[in-house]
């Protein structure tokens, strides 16, 4: 056990028995421990530990919010060492933390390629677990939402892309609804009456007995493109039907996608951002007031505006306490990078038009090689951990440019720029109930610790923590971003206040 362990420790160092030391010196030491089951354990040595114990976890949560409002983070870097079993790089994939676990689903690759595959982070240990799961499997896809309810989480969604041939396909949305859980490992399609239309970067929050949907890309039946909506269904989690909410008259958000939406209480949903296609970027905010047979939008008082986060529908935002957090550029960064969707290809650095760029090449395609993407639908590693084939390790190979030795050097001698790093964007939402108003922070400190930019990432709140995973960086250096096998990432980045001191 990790106190007895830690007790053990220090009466050897010195012959001193540790329940010799003052609480405050004992608090010092387990500010040390994991939060999660680790501190647990150790309030079960005895009642003076587990005081003890309480208080660290009270002070490490009243650190977090405070440094939180003050835009003041710890970043830890954590990233799946070679040649072991760990999860593939990915973007655009599914993320939710239930108790001491981090929940990943599917996601999309640099070989344009998605997951089906289910993975979990033990939050005590920073270890990665592939369970082995049964019963239907999701097909391959990204831009899902995957949801806690009970004991089971809730994925609906999803988009992959087209087959190799006939070329000039375009991508596929899902409308699936399946159900994982948790205590049986195993995964179960829902199959209802009346459904919603096939959707991709929608978002989802579970009230009640009830999962709300908004917005996203969607194809209506009979439909050859997307369009994007604003549209509000609800899942009912008991009975499993689904209902298209009605609304009162008056203004509402525009169709879009990739927006965050956050629970503010059993009655009102936030929604934050979002896009509509290239270069329409949102950064409105709404309400979504729940009460009675109609429900109705509330637009929200932006204040401080020039605080804001410069990215919001590829940066999603997590909700800590009464502020909503947004990880972004930092604002005094000098390179000004529009981001362009391409709905056959990836999410690129906006580049001259030009066929090359323009389009993906079907034709050309590598072969699905992974053992959790299209090409293989419901192919799972059969053992417990085991690690991950050899073509995932050593990655797809990529088509590239060939670069001048005089362009390999200018790119080699590029420094790395503390203005590319990304930091924390807070909006204070204390008073979005009552006023109807948020109000974006001024940053109090310029220094910051944390990855380059990087978009199209999960980020979720553990215990006193968020947690960041995978995403592409954003690299300017890179002249050709069509190429992002190394851009993709499989990186953890923990989000924490500083130290615990005496």
């Amino acid at each position: 056990m990790v106190g007895r362990s830690i007790n053990a420790m220090v009466d050897n160092c010195n012959g001193t028995s540790m329940d010799a030391l003052p609480d405050e010196v004992i608090e010092f030491i387990l500010s040390f421990v994991s939060t999660y089951k680790d501190l647990h354990n150790c309030m079960a040595v005895s009642e003076r530990w587990k005081r003890c114990a309480e208080n660290v976890r009270q002070v490490k949560n009243r650190k977090f919010h405070k440094s939180i409002a003050d835009m003041d983070m710890n970043w830890t870097r954590v990233s799946v060492a070679p040649n072991t079993a760990g999860i593939t790089r990915r973007f655009s994939h599914s993320a939710v933390v239930c108790d001491d676990l981090m929940y990943i689903f599917g996601g999309c690759t640099s070989s344009m390629t998605t997951f089906n595959d289910l993975w979990k982070l033990d939050l005590n240990t920073r270890m990665w677990i592939r369970p082995i799961t049964t019963g239907a499997y999701p097909s391959p896809k990204a831009c899902s939402t995957l949801v806690q309810y009970k004991e089971m989480l809730i994925l609906f969604g999803g988009w992959t892309y087209p087959p190799s041939y006939p070329l000039h396909q375009s991508w596929h949305l899902y409308d699936e609804l399946h159900v994982y859980d948790k205590s049986k490992n195993q995964w179960t399609c829902i199959n209802t009456m009346l459904t919603p239309p096939p959707m991709a970067g929608h978002s989802a929050s579970v009230v009640g007995d009830w999962m709300i949907v908004f917005g996203g890309l969607q194809r209506q039946q009979g439909e050859v493109h997307c369009e994007k909506s604003n549209v509000v269904w609800k899942l009912n989690l008991v009975t499993w039907t689904w209902t298209q909410q009605l609304f009162e008259g008056g203004q509402r958000p525009k169709g879009r996608f990739g927006a965050t939406q956050v629970v503010l209480d059993e009655k009102n949903l936030l929604i934050l951002g979002g896009s509509a296609g290239p270069n329409i970027q949102f950064h409105d905010c709404w309400i979504l007031n729940m009460e009675g047979d109609a429900w109705k939008w509330i637009r929200v008082s932006l204040l401080d505006r020039d605080n804001e986060a410069q990215n919001i529908w590829s940066n999603p935002g997590c909700l800590v306490g009464d502020k909503l957090v947004v990880l972004n550029k930092r604002r005094n960064s000098k390179e000004a990078h529009s981001v362009v969707y391409y709905p056959r290809s990836q999410w690129l650095t906006a580049l001259p038009e030009h066929p090359r760029f323009s389009r993906i090449d079907l034709a050309n395609r590598p072969n699905d090689v992974d053992d959790n993407v299209n090409g293989r639908r419901g192919s799972l590693l059969n053992r417990h951990q085991e690690k991950c084939s050899q073509a995932t390790q050593q990655r797809n190979i990529q088509h590239t440019v060939e670069l001048s030795p005089m362009a390999k050097k200018r790119l080699i001698a590029m420094p790395k720029s503390n203005e590319l790093s990304m930091t924390v964007c807070v909006l204070d939402i204390a008073q979005v109930l009552t006023a109807g108003t948020a109000k974006w922070l001024m940053p109090k400190t310029l220094s910051s610790n944390g990855p380059e930019e990087t978009i199209l990432y999960s980020l979720v709140q553990g215990q006193s923590e968020l947690i960041m995973f995978g995403g592409i960086l954003k690299d300017c250096k890179t002249l050709f971003p069509c190429d992002l096998s190394n851009q993709i990432s499989n990186c953890l980045q923990f989000i924490t206040a500083h130290d615990y001191v005496i």
